[in-house]
């Protein structure tokens, strides 16, 4: 058998494979103002590596999600100043260009009380376990864990 009529078993035959639209923003017709928010690795990989961003234009305020070339991408975060905020990348987050490290978990109430006054309203309290990451900078959030 050739290697080259092989096929890939995890993906079927006759399965379309996403196409890679340009990271554009459709309104100002530029890529100058693009804030990327979220990253994700598409599998299986069949040739060119392409991701799901989904990314925002400052200059207009447009919102976008799709499928592009990692190449793309790259590009987009290669430029200086262009990671303004947070951003999400596979499992990790970034804040200041950097990864974001774990420092506590902890427990949160989901329950808000409705007044400042102290009522027992004999509603139990349920509780969130939550992982906090922290920025070197200070900046911190906190995921369910």
């Amino acid at each position: 058998m050739r290697l080259s009529m092989m096929r890939n078993p995890l993906i079927p035959g006759s399965t379309p494979r996403p196409k890679a639209r340009a990271l554009l923003c459709g309104k100002c017709n530029s890529t100058d103002h693009l804030d990327l928010e979220t990253i994700e690795s598409i599998e299986p990989h069949s040739g060119e590596l392409l991701v799901s961003v989904s990314y925002t234009c400052l200059a207009c305020e447009s919102s976008y999600a799709h499928t592009a070339a990692f190449h793309d991408v790259a590009a987009v975060l290669n430029r200086n100043g262009t990671v303004s905020g947070l951003l999400q990348f596979g499992g990790q987050y970034f804040h200041c260009g950097e990864p974001m490290q774990f420092s506590t978990n902890s427990a949160r109430s989901v329950y808000a009380p409705l007044s400042t006054e102290d009522t027992d309203d004999g509603l139990m309290d349920v509780y969130l376990k939550t992982r906090v990451l922290q920025c070197r900078c200070g900046f911190r959030m906190e995921l369910p864990a």
